[in-house]
């Protein structure tokens, strides 16, 4: 390729590369194919399981009045299928580019939406919300399974490209004009900035739609849901899965704790 006056130049050395230039970029890409048919059929059942568990634990009047109705959380803590999906060593090599070797896993949600009916994240929103700012480098990135086709007439999630790069929420005018609909077969991966604006798309079709989106920050964010409290601990063993769900990255309770906890982290170097 030729340029002008143009003294650095991104190297694409493989899709990897031509994935992360994207994301730094646009504030997003997809990557296709990366669940399994049998996958997708394990974890679309696994979802509606562990949404009626929590439609249950709360009830589903409860659920509509505070806009949480058809929206699964903390799936990890429910499902070891999703806690597997959390580590996904593919979309690991991704998140470990971006974010660098210490992370946390900030959320992950389970989407349905059902066809005919606004979800109610069918409003912008960036997934660190009521932040109006940016950072020169990420805070945080999703990685969003389409566990079904994402479509134009099954409402596929609609991005703002390079929203990520600005502190506010542009015109109406605007985003009308430069808003991107995703649309991608079912096992992909929508990869983007977590401060990057989007929404879910309506649902115009008769079938349901359904995603898992996984948010990892760095670990200055604290988590939306405590997954220690939830979940097993994995112990010394498993030191990539302590950091991944917070083990490591808990609030001390005391000064106490928290010079301990130094004092171990210093016995440990």
């Amino acid at each position: 390729m030729k340029s002008y006056g143009a003294n650095n130049k991104t190297g694409i050395l493989s899709k990897v590369d031509s994935h992360l230039e994207e994301f730094r970029i646009l504030g997003y890409t997809i990557i296709e194919g990366v669940l399994t048919n049998d996958e997708i059929k394990e974890l679309k059942e696994e979802l509606d399981r562990v949404y009626l568990i929590q439609e249950l634990e709360i009830g589903k009047e409860l659920l509509k009045d505070i806009n949480e109705v058809y929206l699964a959380r903390a799936l990890a803590a429910y499902s070891d299928k999703f806690a597997e999906l959390a580590c996904k060593a593919s979309m690991m090599s991704y998140v470990k580019r971006i974010l660098g070797d210490y992370f946390i896993l900030h959320l992950q949600n389970g989407i349905i939406n059902m066809p005919i009916e606004e979800h109610h994240q069918s409003s912008w929103h960036r997934d660190l919300p009521y932040q109006n700012w940016v950072s020169s480098e990420p805070l945080g990135c999703n990685i969003f399974y389409c566990l079904d086709d994402f479509t134009e007439t099954n409402g596929g999630t609609i991005l703002l490209p390079f929203s990520h790069k600005v502190p506010y929420l542009p015109s109406e005018a605007y985003i009308e004009k430069h808003d991107v609909q995703v649309i991608a077969p079912a096992g992909s991966v929508v990869l983007f900035d977590s401060m990057l604006f989007h929404k879910a798309g309506y649902n115009k079709s008769g079938t349901i739609r359904r995603g898992v989106n996984s948010l990892y920050g760095k670990a200055i964010l604290r988590q939306q849901i405590n997954l220690p409290a939830m979940m097993k601990d994995p112990g010394e063993s498993n030191p990539f899965n302590r950091m991944l769900f917070g083990f490591d990255n808990r609030s001390p309770d005391s000064v106490v704790s928290f010079r301990e906890n130094r004092m171990k982290k210093k016995n440990h170097q």
